[in-house]
């Protein structure tokens, strides 16, 4: 019988049968198809050296003036910001405790000589408002119990005995029970750390600790959410938000990276900033949005007895009666003074507990003669609304104000609410719009440029979306996973025909959907998802990922753990996280490892659909394959090791009587080989001219497979001698 060619439809199908997929591919990993051939992914290297703390959850990567790649890094503990393969800390401080502070910090550890724990240090800070988990860096310390200064001044994570101590891990170790460390200590407490995963339920483990009495069971469930973190550049600078009612952040960009982030709340000229967000972005007309947030506030109270306002220039200096109780950065009211000049709002610098200053619009000499009176005046009394959308001002000669959040006549700082829905879960820029999604709609928020600034237009009532970062913009179209469909918006809302739907949301862990999220690969048109797999034994981590493939409009899958993802573009490779490392992919064949390790192979497959001869009526005898396999790409060399690699793959035929029956093969002898088997000599290599095999059976499938370092295959046309050899078996 002539040779037959083995053609294969592009693509993976899961929700057919294996024998209902004739013609098609069943399973795969690690592979991708371009002009409608199979072939394995391409590799990737460690592209930074020193590990990150937590979870990766966003890496967010941007072009500063100098035309340089630097990126923001976030985990659920700490705040990074990439350049080149080093990673630098700007986790902002939530608190800062000094000998004059309040706890005090003077002679604050105690050494113990337990044998096994000589190292670890009892700290006494009352109130420290530390959990377990969190960091803090010390400074100015002199050595005790036999740790030593350098042992001591570090960061540290910190375990929490109770509200006022807690233990730290140090690399000395005590020759003596002691209490000191000096009187010019610095504690520097970083914002607290988020949760790794979500954690939902009535039980141990769930919600935060003492929310009920002791043996008492809880009557609504806890949910507590992972920590995800938004991020957006403001030309150099990085601007970032926590989510679960977090603050908003500002990072100045400085060349040696020695800064660390700050409330956006405490820049000059910060006004109604809002105090709790889910996601901030940028939107194309320059506007920061806050999706999600405190509602806009603005309450006064009466300041202290004005003694006198002097000025020098523009800086007026008011001095209070008594302590006026008010910060650096504070509003304040001004009001009954003569000169008038020296009244309206304003904001203030604190220079002593009974003076402060600020900038007068214009120059004056002369002392207020009338000191009038003040208000302090607060922007941070709202209410969390899950459906407002809030954005900061642009200015039209200036550009974006970031940190003008207070609504005025003069500004387009603003406010509007999203009515379908309970709460907004993410939005996203597309098409000179952004989406807004809630948990039942999808809606379209547009630059006006009137008086009302925005406008918000309803695309769907009957949409969701699976979580903030489940979706991905190529080519002015925006794609997301729902929680039972995927889709895109083209300029109207679609559903995308996908083959996959049964594989993909019949396992998968939808208590963990936060921690799903998307990229592209433009290079090979591909929208990629990872998720985590469910099962008896739901997955807590990214495990798997999903592809679609928009110019072929082909689906297919595999199992890989990639915690954030961002397509080659500003940098020259995709990069992407996991287990403490920055990766760069489609570089290289292999899986790279960090810090100089060996690489490791990639474990990359393709199985086809069983296939069958006249609906099964006859028996199938094949024996001989004649592979069509490409190595072009591969390596010939390890990279690390200088050994010398031979690219190769295996092939396997497998066989059946029945769709449910188990597959077997023979060899030429007659003996029974495994599925994965078919040939003496199992692997293909670039001079492989043929293979002969004795499979017979109702139905026969195909497997391509690798397992070696250095091999990069793509599979063409292969060709098989099968013919039919009888009714019976």
């Amino acid at each position: 019988m002539p040779l037959s060619k083995l053609k294969f439809r592009p693509g993976i199908n899961r929700d057919k049968t294996d024998l209902a997929q004739m013609g098609g591919w069943y399973d795969g990993n690690m592979i991708r198809f371009r002009e409608g051939f199979p072939e394995k992914i391409g590799g990737w290297e460690a592209a930074t050296f020193t590990p990150y703390v937590g979870e990766a959850v966003k890496l967010f990567v941007y072009a500063i003036d100098t035309g340089a790649a630097i990126a923001g890094l976030a985990t659920t503990k700490k705040i990074y910001i990439r350049a080149g393969t080093t990673l630098y800390d700007i986790t902002p401080i939530r608190a800062t405790f000094t000998t004059s502070t309040t706890p005090s910090t003077d002679n604050c550890f105690t050494t113990n000589t337990t044998a096994g724990t000589e190292g670890q240090v009892l700290v006494t800070l009352t109130g420290h408002g530390a959990t377990t988990g969190d960091y803090v860096t010390f400074s100015g310390a002199v050595a005790v119990g036999g740790i030593t200064a350098p042992e001591l001044n570090l960061n540290f994570e910190v375990t929490v005995i109770d509200s006022n101590s807690f233990t730290i891990e140090t690399a000395g170790t005590a020759t003596s029970v002691a209490t000191g460390g000096g009187t010019g200590i610095t504690a520097a407490f970083e914002i607290n750390i988020g949760a790794d995963t979500s954690i939902a339920g009535y039980g141990w483990g769930a919600g935060t600790w003492s929310r009920g009495t002791w043996g008492s069971g809880a009557t609504l469930p806890a949910i507590v959410d992972v920590r995800l973190v938004f991020m957006d550049n403001f030309n150099n600078d990085l601007i970032f938000n926590l989510n679960n009612k977090g603050a908003i952040y500002y990072w100045t960009y400085n060349a040696s990276f020695n800064n660390r982030a700050v409330l956006l709340s405490s820049l000059a000229g910060s006004i109604a900033v809002p105090a709790e967000n889910e996601k901030i972005l940028f939107a194309p007309s320059g506007h920061l949005l806050s999706l999600g947030a405190s509602e806009y506030s603005e309450t006064s109270t009466a300041g202290i007895t004005i003694s006198s306002i002097t000025s020098s220039g523009t800086t007026a200096t008011v001095t209070t009666a008594s302590a006026h109780g008010i910060a650096t950065n504070d509003w304040v009211y001004l009001s009954g003074q003569t000169t008038t000049a020296y009244s309206g709002t304003y904001q203030i610098t604190v220079t002593s507990t009974t003076t402060f200053t600020y900038t007068l619009l214009a120059s004056t000499t002369s002392p207020a003669s009338v000191a009038g009176s003040y208000q302090s005046v607060s922007y941070t009394a709202g209410t969390f609304d899950p459906m407002i959308i809030r954005f900061a001002d642009v200015n039209a000669d200036i550009g974006p104000k970031p940190e003008v959040w207070k609504p005025e006549l003069a500004n387009s700082a603003g406010f509007l609410y999203v009515k379908e829905g309970s709460k907004i879960v993410t939005g996203a820029n597309v098409r000179q719009e952004t989406l807004i999604w809630t948990d039942t709609s999808l809606s379209t928020l547009q630059f006006l440029g009137t008086a009302e600034v925005f406008g918000l237009q309803l695309l769907s009532n009957d949409t969701n979306i699976m979580g903030p970062n489940a979706w991905a913009s190529v080519n002015n179209n925006m794609y997301w996973m729902g929680t039972d469909n995927f889709f895109v918006y083209d300029g109207r809302v679609n559903v995308l025909k996908c083959p996959l739907l049964r594989y993909i949301f019949e396992d998968i862990n939808r208590e963990q959907a936060q921690l799903i999220h998307s990229g592209t690969n433009k290079e090979f048109n591909e929208v990629v998802w990872f998720y985590c797999s469910g099962g008896a034994t739901p997955s807590l981590t990214i495990d798997r990922y999903v592809i679609y493939n928009y110019r072929d409009d082909i689906w297919y899958y595999g199992q890989l753990n990639r915690t954030t993802w961002v397509d080659a573009g500003v940098n020259e490779y995709a990069l992407a996280t996991s287990g403490g490392y920055l990766y760069s992919h489609e570089k290289g064949t292999n899986n790279g490892q960090p810090l100089g390790a060996a690489p490791l192979a990639i474990n990359s497959y393709i199985e086809s659909a069983f296939m069958d001869i006249a609906d099964g009526e006859f028996y199938m005898l094949t024996k001989k394959v004649i592979p069509d396999v490409d190595f072009t790409a591969s390596q010939t060399v390890n990279p690390v090791t200088g050994a010398t690699l031979t690219p190769a793959v295996d092939m396997a035929v497998a066989v059946t009587k029945f769709p449910g029956a188990a597959t077997q093969t023979t060899d030429v002898a007659g003996a029974t080989l495994t599925r994965g088997v078919t040939t003496t000599a199992a692997t293909i290599d670039q001079y492989t001219n043929q293979v002969f095999i004795r499979a017979r059976g109702r139905q026969m499938n195909f497997k391509i497979s690798s397992d070696t370092l250095g091999t990069q295959w793509q599979l063409g046309d292969t060709r098989v001698d099968a013919k039919p050899d009888g009714l019976r078996g």
